[in-house]
């Protein structure tokens, strides 16, 4: 059974619940396949109902709960393709709640303060996170800001001769393998410059030269060519928070 709860509280419940609960354990092997939606029409109950009892139940949604039954699978050795989607879903899940709830709002809104009141506000970024940048400095571009993409390592060397006091340094960076944005942020502090650093990777010598971090929670994509890619998800969800709050 994917569900175990003691008598009281399975007592407790209402019969709605325990309706839910009883099509869970005895459809265990189809719940990878199953919307909250399909659960709700085979047990004559509510969507609502469906997604409350699941939270009863100690999951924080069902997506937990397929992850959960994906990893008994798999340590059975079955790799049915549903269990394995399901697997890959749980990461992307754990990015994402796991970035969220390490979000500080008070990092936040300074960050949204010293883009607000810089003259100039340079994305630092390498890599394939350049496309995040990329995307980023066209968002902050609509809202009429004058934001520059430096992802050339020659033009980080030149940061005390491009930044001054006025602007801002935000640096994207997935796992903080490019020393030069270190170097970047330590020159740009220098010059006076409010430096923000967004990483998914903690401690790193950038931390120690910016003025605000935000750190995400990512997990390896693959494995290809000898080089490990991680997700850039994270990135993708602090860059659209700080983008959502200045455009409210």
């Amino acid at each position: 059974m994917i569900i175990q709860l003691m008598k009281d509280d399975y007592q407790a419940l209402s019969d709605s619940e325990r309706k839910v609960i009883d099509f869970l354990n005895k459809h265990e092997a189809k719940i990878p396949e199953l919307s909250i939606t399909k659960i709700a029409e085979k047990t004559y109950t509510s969507s609502a109902t469906v997604s409350r009892t699941i939270q009863k139940c100690g999951f924080s949604g069902i997506g937990e709960l397929r992850y959960k039954i994906s990893q008994q699978q798999q340590s059975k050795d079955t790799y049915d393709a549903p269990y394995v989607v399901n697997n890959i879903l749980a990461k992307s899940f754990r990015e994402c709640t796991q970035t969220i709830d390490a979000i500080s709002s008070t990092a936040l809104f300074q960050t949204i303060e010293y883009i607000k009141n810089a003259q100039r506000i340079f994305i630092y970024a390498r890599g394939f996170t350049a496309l995040i940048a990329e995307e980023f400095q066209m968002y902050l571009q609509l809202l009429g800001y004058n934001a520059i993409i430096v992802k050339d390592v020659k033009w980080m060397l030149k940061t005390h001769e491009i930044v001054t006091k006025d602007d801002m340094v935000i640096i994207l960076s997935l796992r903080n393998s490019t020393p030069e944005l270190a170097d970047s942020a330590k020159a740009a502090q220098r010059c006076g410059a409010k430096v923000v650093t967004c990483c998914c990777k903690s401690p790193t010598d950038l931390e120690k030269h910016s003025n605000v971090v935000i750190i995400g929670h990512t997990e390896k994509v693959m494995q290809a060519s000898g080089l490990e890619v991680y997700s850039r998800v994270p990135l993708l969800i602090i860059t659209r928070t700080i983008i959502e709050y200045i455009g409210l």
